[in-house]
Parts: C-alpha cells; sequence; structure tokens
C-alpha cells in the first residue's frame, strides 16, 4: 500500500483507540461491562482496554459501542467509520494473533469497503426519511473480520452478503433525530458484531444471496435510497483509497457543530472580548439549517447524548474552554449557571449552505454591547480530510484522553501504533491497552 495510505491507517487506529479509553470513563461504559459479563461465552478475546474477556463478536460490539460513545470518533463523507472496522480489528485481530501489518492491511480494506458503500448510495430528499450509518458500516466491519480471518474471494464475497442481509436497520431518525435521543444512536456495536458474525459463518461455508447489491430490490433499497451510483463501489479500486478522505474531530460533538465551534471561538479572538465577560449582546450562528432544528437547537439537555447534539451547549463548552472528551459531559455541567447563560445569548440561523459537498459551513456574528460588530466564517472545519489536523494534533488528543486511565502507557500506545507495521503480534499492542 502506498506510505500514506498506511500513515493514515494508524493515525485512524490511534483516534479511535484514545475515544475508546476516553469512553471509559463514562457511566455507560459500566452498562457495557455488566452485559459482556452477563451475557458470559468463549473467554475468547478482550474488551479493548479492560481486563474483560468475552467472544469475539461481543468484543467488537462492545469495542465499537465505547468507540463511538463521546461522538468523538473520525469523521468521513458520512458516517464514522473506525467506529466498527477499528472494533473489529482489535476483536478478529486478536483472536487470529495477526501481525502489525496484517491489522493495517485489514483497517484499510474495512475503511476501503465501508467507504464506497456509504456513498455510492443516493438519497432525492434533502432529508431522508431513513437513516443510519450502522446499516451499511456492517460491511466495513465484515471486510476487516474477511481480511483477519484470510477468507478467500468466494468467502468473502458470501461474507458481506450475508453481513448485508442481517445488517441492523437504519433507525437513526429515532435514536437522534427522534424525541429522545438515546445511547443506541448508530447502532455500530450491532453492525461490527453482526460483522464479525458473518466473516465466520462465511468461513465454515454459511452462504449469502451473492446478487444482494444488485437490481432494484438490492442493499441500496433495503438502506432506503432511492439510486447506487456503482463506478464509486469499484471505480478506481486499489488505487483511490477512501481511507485518505477520513477527518478526525477537534470537539467531541456531532460533526455537524464543528465548524460553528471553531468560527465562534475565532470570533471571540479577533474581537479581544472573553466568553465570559459579558460584553456582548448576543452571538448569531448562521449554520446549515439541521444546526437549527431538533435535536441540534436542543438549549437544555440532560444527559450525555443530548449535550454531543446540541450546538449551543457544545459552543459553550468550547467557549469556556473545556477540554473536550469526557469533561465536556459531566452532570454538573447541564445545570452549570455559566453554561446557561452562554447559551442564552446564542441564536441559530438557517444558511444556505450547500450539503451535498459534505461540508457545513458556518459564519458567526459577535455583537457587542457598544454595537460593535466582529464576523468570522469556517467553510471546512478543521479536521475535515480537506482541511486536515496534523499527526501532532492527534497524538495530543489521544495523550489527552488517556491521560487519567493510562498515565505511563500511553507513550507506548502511541509508539506501538506508530511502528505497528514491524510488529509480529497485535496481541502486544492489546496488553499496552489494558486498564
Amino acid at each position: 500500500m502506498p506510505a500514506e495510505v498506511v500513515e493514515k491507517a494508524k493515525l485512524c487506529l490511534l483516534d479511535s483507540l484514545g475515544c475508546l479509553i476516553g469512553a471509559y470513563r463514562l457511566p455507560a461504559s459500566k452498562i457495557i461491562a455488566a452485559f459482556v459479563n452477563d451475557l458470559g461465552g468463549a473467554d475468547e478475546v478482550h474488551v479493548a482496554g479492560s481486563h474483560l474477556k468475552t467472544s469475539c463478536a461481543t468484543a467488537a460490539f462492545a469495542n465499537a459501542t465505547l468507540i463511538n460513545a463521546l461522538d468523538f470518533d473520525d469523521i468521513y463523507k458520512k458516517g464514522h467509520l473506525g467506529a466498527t472496522v477499528i472494533s473489529t480489528a482489535l476483536a478478529v485481530g486478536e483472536k487470529v494473533q495477526c501481525s502489525g501489518r496484517e491489522m493495517l492491511e485489514a483497517i484499510v480494506v474495512g475503511y476501503e469497503i465501508s467507504g464506497r458503500v456509504g456513498i455510492s448510495m443516493s438519497h432525492s430528499k434533502p432529508r431522508k426519511l431513513l437513516h443510519g450509518h450502522g446499516t451499511w458500516q456492517t460491511l466495513g466491519a465484515t471486510a476487516t473480520a474477511s481480511k483477519l480471518l484470510k477468507l478467500d474471494a468466494d468467502q468473502s464475497a458470501h461474507a458481506l452478503a450475508i453481513a448485508a442481509a442481517n445488517a441492523p436497520v437504519a433507525s437513526v431518525m429515532k435514536t437522534v433525530y427522534g424525541a429522545n435521543v438515546s445511547m443506541a444512536k448508530n447502532n455500530f456495536g450491532t453492525a461490527a458484531q453482526v460483522g464479525v458474525n458473518a466473516a465466520t459463518l462465511a468461513y465454515h461455508g454459511f452462504t449469502g444471496p451473492l446478487d444482494i447489491f444488485d437490481g432494484d430490490t438490492g442493499f441500496w433499497r433495503m438502506f432506503g435510497a432511492d439510486a447506487v451510483d456503482r463506478d464509486i463501489l469499484v471505480g478506481g479500486l486499489g488505487e483511490v483509497y477512501e481511507i485518505l478522505d477520513v477527518g478526525f474531530k477537534p470537539y467531541s460533538c456531532c460533526r455537524i457543530l464543528q465548524s460553528s465551534i471553531e468560527a465562534t471561538l475565532a470570533v471571540f479572538e479577533k474581537s479581544g472580548v472573553t466568553p465570559e465577560s459579558g460584553d456582548y449582546e448576543k452571538i448569531v450562528i448562521s449554520a446549515p439549517p439541521i444546526v437549527c432544528e431538533w435535536p441540534f437547537d436542543n438549549r437544555t439537555p440532560s444527559n450525555i447524548w443530548e449535550a454531543q447534539f446540541s450546538g449551543p451547549y457544545c459552543l459553550a463548552m468550547a467557549m469556556l474552554g473545556r477540554e473536550p472528551g469526557p469533561d465536556w459531559f459531566l452532570k454538573e455541567n447541564f445545570c452549570d449557571p455559566k453554561v446557561a447563560e452562554l447559551i442564552s445569548r446564542i441564536e441559530l440561523r438557517p444558511n444556505d449552505t450547500n450539503r451535498s459537498t459534505f461540508h457545513h459551513a458556518s459564519s458567526v456574528e459577535l455583537h457587542l454591547l457598544d454595537g460593535e460588530l466582529f464576523a468570522a466564517t469556517v467553510a471546512v472545519a478543521k479536521g475535515n480530510a480537506a482541511n486536515p489536523l496534523s499527526r501532532e494534533f492527534v497524538a495530543a488528543k489521544f495523550y489527552s484522553l488517556a491521560a487519567l486511565l493510562l498515565p505511563e502507557a500511553r507513550h507506548a500506545l502511541i509508539d506501538a501504533v506508530y511502528q505497528l507495521e514491524h510488529s509480529r503480534a497485535v496481541i502486544d499492542l492489546i496488553r499496552e491497552l489494558t486498564l
């Protein structure tokens, strides 16, 4: 693989590991631990970052759920590919005791399949009625597991067909955009679990409908898309790598909010006014219409799942200088008068951004009490592939997320990821990762 692709795979792994470790500071991690203990099963592999051992598929479920818990995980034109690909690579990689090189190859394969399937499906309506990244990201997990299990072409085809037939339904219009934002979110845990199961079934000879992507009843139709672009599915395969279009978030909230946060911080810096000074009348955010609708316009989030999609709340966290990650979602923040005061000064206004670009441009106006006006615009937020963060930033993000739980092992883990292609056994990485 090209050197830049290998480098990007390492950064994707490091970023997902940071998000996973950070999630162990959330109450949700105890739910996952209880679930794994109650489920039992073979002590095959670790739930990444812990001493818990369970079946490979259950570990992939737990890994994926934790990686996405903070909504701090990687971003693509659609979805969060790493949540399902990296979670599967960690679980299956430990089971087969693959080498570091084999894990990197499997990660790239997973991102490639997942990304191509996701962007190949189109919707004619601006706000689709069916939405769910986990539905198609199941195929990235399947491809990753198939690669690590060394399935041949025929077995791999059946694995993808089995996974497509068993992928979770597209439920985000309820789990995120519904009246009650929930920790179910994107179904990434189920997606990873189905992917591991599908590859394992194919390994043992189970078969699926090999025409599942074809015709008017193909997978794209099951997902609720209006059409599928087959050139995107296979065009330039092995030459154009989708993993290079993956980005990393600087803030622990939905990608749709990143540009608004960046522009808000920029306008305060330009004005010389501090957010807590009160020397301004209001902050006017002109953002994509979706930011001005539920759940993104929620001004009174009561839990982490509502908060990570709340534009006003996340803007307040950034303006207060709180460290992105678990600290953004401490219970005391939801009733903090300082947070409420900042939120009261925020106005959201829809702009006419073309969402087909996959960017979410935002402009911010800061109205001072003396009538002076300062403005800033962010067309492409930092962290998007078109405006990438540096390798050093990704490492610093990991370092911060791992600070409390792995204070001594952080440097060793970063070095292990950067040198992964030289590792004979990924189990060494897993051991370093254990809290």
